[in-house]
């Protein structure tokens, strides 16, 4: 579903930090962030959220991704959704030297093992990013229902990945959004020991559709402008107090099933459409076409928004705004781009249904192709 609940990036931001420079961390996107570093280009297989609720969304979805460093913090924008059923949104840092480009088994262990649940079992397995990506610090992301009937929870966790895997982590606040009777909403972002604070707005609708095929997460050039808002003190990757210049930063970010066991096909950058991914300790990246990461600083290619049109159906039913992937996995035909139901031509009928074999009469030529065919699948 798309509608318009995208951004207007330099109207209504009062006086707020944000006009210094430094985002509110409240999942809505503010001018301060620039320009996009990255579209998603796959529909969503996790679900295409249409609650419209600043607090719940029934699909995880990554549209889009900005970044800035400002007042010593990296501000992380996701526009999207993250499920209220605890999907996680993992993030993966890269901004300094040493770390893991394939997560090892030994790491802390946050999130209820999630770590372990990713990386290395034994096997020489475990999630794998694109070459020269050395991820050194990790942010988990999780949200459900706050038990007031009006909003989500959300719970944080953060790690280091050290190269050897002696970093630490643990448990890093919550936070929570609300939407009144009224459409109120109001984000009380994260707050723990660490510095980290996350802010969600759920309330999105727009971006890619649901399904598997290629798909823009900005279509028509709409940024969706509400979704995961994160921001992480650079003292968590400069642990050692080096003065870091923090000039190449990259981050790979996904969703992730609850117990970050099953990794959806919403990455960014994108796999260029594709289903689901499946066990993270058999994903790796180097595998997919494309970069499987982003980098601070770099200014997004617009992307293409997905083909959609009329899917017909033998019985007659039609289904309109569909992708050429999706009606094709509902067992429809695709009727082409911009087409319409009323267009839908399934070549025809049979006045005579009995006359199998099209001469314009029933006999016995017909009966013996039914005998002859009977028991084969049709196709």
């Amino acid at each position: 579903m798309r509608n318009l609940l995208f951004s207007t990036l330099s109207i209504g931001l009062g006086v707020t930090a944000a006009n210094a420079g430094i985002p509110v961390v409240d999942g809505t996107l503010d001018s301060s962030y620039g320009d996009q570093i990255a579209f998603q280009n796959t529909s969503t297989n996790f679900g295409d959220s249409s609650d419209g609720h600043a607090g719940y969304a029934n699909g995880s979805e990554l549209d889009v991704a900005s970044a800035t460093i400002a007042g010593g913090s990296l501000f992380l924008h996701f526009g999207g959704n993250l499920e209220s059923n605890y999907n996680k949104l993992e993030i993966f840092i890269d901004g300094r030297d040493g770390g893991q480009n394939r997560i090892l088994g030994i790491n802390p262990d946050v999130s209820l093992g999630a770590l372990q649940r990713m990386g290395d079992d034994g096997n020489g397995n475990g999630l794998t990013f694109d070459a020269g990506f050395e991820a050194d610090l990790y942010i988990a992301i999780g949200c459900g229902d706050n038990g007031n009937s009006d909003g989500i929870i959300y719970y944080v966790d953060y790690a280091q990945l050290r190269t050897d895997g002696s970093g630490i982590g643990g448990y890093a606040g919550s936070g929570t959004t609300s939407q009144d009777a009224k459409g109120v909403v109001t984000v009380t972002p994260s707050d723990g020991d660490h510095g980290i604070h996350v802010g969600i707005n759920n309330s999105n609708a727009g971006g890619v559709l649901g399904g598997t095929g290629p798909d823009c997460g900005a279509p028509d050039g709409n940024v969706v402008a509400t979704g995961i808002e994160i921001e992480i003190p650079l003292s968590l990757i400069d642990w050692d107090f080096d003065g870091l210049p923090f000039d190449n930063v990259r981050m790979c970010a996904f969703i992730n099933a609850g117990d970050h066991g099953y990794v959806s096909n919403q990455v960014l950058g994108g796999i260029g459409g594709g289903d689901n991914l499946g066990d993270p300790r058999d994903v790796d990246f180097n595998d997919i076409d494309g970069a499987q990461n982003l980098r601070l600083g770099v200014v997004a290619s617009p992307c293409v928004g997905a083909v959609l049109g009329a899917c017909c159906f033998a019985n007659g039913d039609c289904w309109q705004g569909l992708t050429a992937t999706a009606c094709d996995d509902n067992r429809g035909l695709f009727g082409g781009e911009d087409s319409l139901c009323e267009n839908c031509d399934l070549g025809g009928g049979n006045d005579c249904p009995t006359d199998i074999d099209g001469n314009g009469e029933t006999d016995v030529d017909d009966l013996l192709q039914l005998i002859g065919n009977f028991g084969n699948p049709c196709v």
